[in-house]
């Protein structure tokens, strides 16, 4: 009995492994991950870009889920709170730039334009 379960052991174990998916590997030249913004304005912002198409912001006096996209070479997110965040990678660096609502973007001035850094 117990040859019997380790040669069906034997034949499984390869069929079960080589089945097995293969991890998501984020984008390096996308945002995905945890990061801090500061504003030229002197707000400190957290956000979370998550590889599913979901982020997250958190500032003093939000926070807001969202969604993200990538539009003209640049990531595209839009909070739940009418609110809209494009970040751009500009010469190593993430820029971000900030409107409010979201109606005026593209064509209106972003209300707030700043840098992100990778939390660790």
């Amino acid at each position: 009995m117990s040859r019997t379960v380790a040669v069906l052991l034997a034949l499984a174990i390869p069929l079960l492994t080589s089945a097995a998916p293969r991890l998501r590997t984020p984008d390096p030249n996308l945002p995905v991950g945890k990061w801090r913004v500061h504003f030229d304005n002197g707000v400190v912002e957290r956000c979370e870009i998550r590889m599913n198409g979901t982020a997250s912001v958190v500032e003093p006096l939000r926070s807001s889920p969202g969604k993200w996209s990538v539009k003209d070479g640049s990531v595209v997110i839009v909070s739940d709170d009418d609110r809209l965040e494009r970040w751009t990678h500009v010469e190593g660096q993430w820029v971000v730039e900030h409107w409010c609502p979201v109606a005026a973007f593209p064509e209106g001035a972003a209300a707030a334009r700043g840098t992100a850094k990778r939390e660790r």
